[in-house]
């Protein structure tokens, strides 16, 4: 049957059974709506980020907004992944650090030959 109780169970069984079995039933409905909302929602979410990107890249020359390249939700929620991300975030951040470092010392020479 529907709510995972034989038939036997049902008809000749206990009356607890079928209770149970409903109220199991009903919980496991009341979770499928809950991650089917939170799928919706991500959904929503995902939208808001590209109609967010092609609205900026629209109205301003110098816009940097970017769609995600990897899935946001996966990122939050496995911390072998945030942590990958994270190393790959801090590695930008030296490297764009770096490169400034570097054109200001073109820019700016210092030591005995300087002047």
């Amino acid at each position: 049957m529907a709510i995972g109780v034989s038939y036997d169970d049902f008809w000749h069984g206990e009356p607890q059974i079928v209770r149970y079995a409903i109220e199991s039933n009903e919980a496991l409905q009341r979770q499928r709506a809950i991650l089917s909302d939170i799928a919706a929602w991500n959904t929503g979410r995902y939208v808001m980020l590209g109609v967010g990107v092609v609205l900026s890249q629209a109205f301003s020359k110098s816009s940097q907004a970017k769609y995600p390249s990897e899935p946001v939700l996966a990122y939050e929620l496995d911390e072998k992944l945030a942590e990958q991300k994270r190393e790959r975030e801090l590695i930008q951040q030296r490297d764009s650090f770096l490169a400034v470092a570097a054109a200001l010392a073109r820019q700016h020479p210092t030591g005995e030959n300087a002047g």
